[in-house]
């Protein structure tokens, strides 16, 4: 179990043209989502070179704006095992980016997944624009017990069915910026948050990092009217709760 004051429970390390800025972090652990084979490759090296690097195995459904692989995916899959990762992402449907024609291979493709996360006991880390009622009977049904909706946007009203069952939302530095992921916040419970970077995504301007959640992390405790220290004790008992519970 690696332990700090701070998880970054979803971030594109390998996307870093100098992964050393993201890593030095201070009191950071980064859980390294991959979006394909190249990147979880990629991923697992970073994850032998730095011990505060979580790697994690997946394939991101943006894959089928390009002519997705099932191949590649089920690759990917076969390498978690065998590389014994028990980290699971970034997978998902999506509706809103990629076109509709191939959600039966996102489909396909997320259950093979789902159930490397059930068989290994591993945490999930999910992207579903415009499928978040999709991605969560899929989970359930697939009896996945830890998953993080990752950058949640969608309605209020779901996030309680989500917490019902014992996943999380993950809060990213767009808080600063973004109407809808302050709603979020401000809805879901304290004790089913989570934080992350998704950097080095570039959002309305704004170069989303790790050493944005501290930010990110007053800011929610502003809106829940409590201490910085309560929300950082609490997100990471979470976040601890979802890589090794």
């Amino acid at each position: 179990m690696i332990k700090a004051s701070y998880y970054d429970m979803h971030i594109h390390l390998y996307e870093y043209k100098d992964p050393e800025k993201a890593v030095a972090t201070p009191d950071t652990v980064l859980v390294a989502v991959s979006d394909d084979l190249d990147s979880l490759m990629k991923t697992i090296e970073l994850s032998k070179s730095y011990d505060n690097v979580i790697p994690c195995a997946g394939y991101h459904p943006w894959n089928f704006r390009n002519n997705g692989s099932l191949s590649e995916a089920e690759q990917v899959a076969r390498l978690a095992y065998r590389y014994d990762i028990n980290c699971v992402g970034e997978v998902g449907l999506d509706k809103k980016f990629v076109p509709r024609s191939t959600l039966p291979a996102q489909v396909r493709v997320l259950k093979t997944f789902l159930d490397l996360a059930r068989e290994t006991n591993s945490y999930v880390t999910i992207h579903s624009p415009n499928a978040w009622r999709d991605v969560l009977t899929l989970l359930v049904e697939s009896g996945v017990e830890k998953a993080m909706f990752h950058w949640y946007t969608g309605p209020l009203n779901l996030i309680d069915e989500i917490v019902s069952k014992g996943y999380y939302i993950s809060i990213n530095p767009a808080i600063m910026i973004q109407e809808k992921h302050v709603k979020v916040a401000e809805y879901t419970p304290l004790e089913y948050i989570v934080f992350e970077s998704d950097g080095p995504y570039v959002y309305r301007g704004m170069e989303l990092n790790p050493g944005l959640i501290p930010k990110s992390i007053s800011t929610v405790a502003g809106l829940k009217q409590t201490s910085v220290e309560v929300v950082r004790e609490t997100a990471a008992r979470n976040s601890i709760r979802l890589l090794y519970g």
